[in-house]
């Protein structure tokens, strides 16, 4: 019985034996899958962060890019808006100094017409005081000749009374013409023809009381038709040989604005110290202590 038994037992426990062992197997199978699906996950998620962080990387890069191009056509609007801003002052300064220069002419000959008048009346006193002595002394010989002093006289009549600027002088009548006919060029915007009529009249008419103002206008012409190195000339001429001229100052603002338009900032801060030291008062002081503050 005992023998029986002992053979019973040992049969069960061959049996069960493999069985615990399958078992203890498949668990760890089973661990081993699970782990090797964690390291495959985090694989796999650090695969998508480190791809995720690239295209970041990159959607940045490209951002900059746009935003680098963006600044720049930026700059060149800003640019390009100051450089249209400048001529347009430019123009505007020319069409302001066209309506002084209106003004100076009307007020010049309204003056001149209220001294023909005064003129006229005394001609025709002394016209009839003149009348009344020769029906008394009858004397026709003495009325044909006419004294020396007369006829000088006469000759001085035929200048007229001008003022331009502020200075007033006397000039010949084609003189006055011929310089009034330069200006209407000039405010018509006719830059070329009024430069070449400008300089043949400061030619023909040196000497003249128009000769400052003919060279401003002369300077002023040029540089609007950009020809700077000629302004320059023709404005420092003005400087030098009137420097109490009522357009000097305004001269040596635009020689220093046409040196700065040919890249010679040093000389064009030189001038504008020069101006503000000479004429600190000025309108056109004011203008080139603004531009002093531009130059870099």
């Amino acid at each position: 019985m005992k023998s029986w038994l002992l053979a019973a037992s040992l049969c069960l426990w061959a049996v069960l034996v493999p069985t615990a062992q399958a078992a203890l197997f498949e668990d760890e199978e089973a661990r081993r899958a699970i782990l090797d699906l964690r390291q495959r996950l985090e694989n796999q998620r650090q695969t998508q962060l480190q791809y995720s962080e690239q295209t970041l990387q990159k959607a940045l890069e490209q951002s900059q890019k746009q935003f680098e191009i963006l600044r720049k056509q930026v700059e060149a609007d800003i640019n390009q808006s100051k450089q249209d801003n400048r001529q347009a002052v430019l123009q505007l300064q020319a069409q302001i100094d066209a309506l002084k220069q209106d003004i100076a002419n009307l007020n010049g000959e309204r003056e001149q017409l209220l001294r023909e008048i005064t003129l006229l009346q005394r001609a025709l006193k002394e016209t009839k005081v003149d009348i009344e002595e020769r029906f008394q002394k009858m004397n026709s010989q003495s009325l044909k000749q006419e004294p020396p002093a007369i006829k000088e006289e006469a000759s001085k009549s035929s200048k007229v009374n001008v003022q331009v600027d502020g200075f007033e002088f006397l000039a010949e009548p084609e003189e006055k013409r011929d310089f009034e006919a330069a200006f209407v060029l000039f405010r018509k915007g006719d830059f070329a023809a009024a430069a070449k009529e400008f300089a043949q009249f400061v030619k023909v008419y040196s000497a003249s009381g128009y000769k400052p103002s003919a060279l401003y206008w002369l300077g002023s012409a040029r540089f609007a038709r950009r020809d700077f190195n000629e302004a320059i000339a023709q404005l420092k001429g003005l400087a030098n040989d009137f420097p109490n001229h009522a357009r000097t100052p305004e001269a040596m603002l635009t020689v220093g604005n046409a040196q700065l338009e040919i890249k010679q900032p040093k000389e064009a801060r030189k001038t504008f110290n020069e101006l503000l030291k000479l004429y600190p008062t000025t309108e056109a002081a004011a203008a080139a202590k603004d531009r002093l503050s531009q130059i870099k």
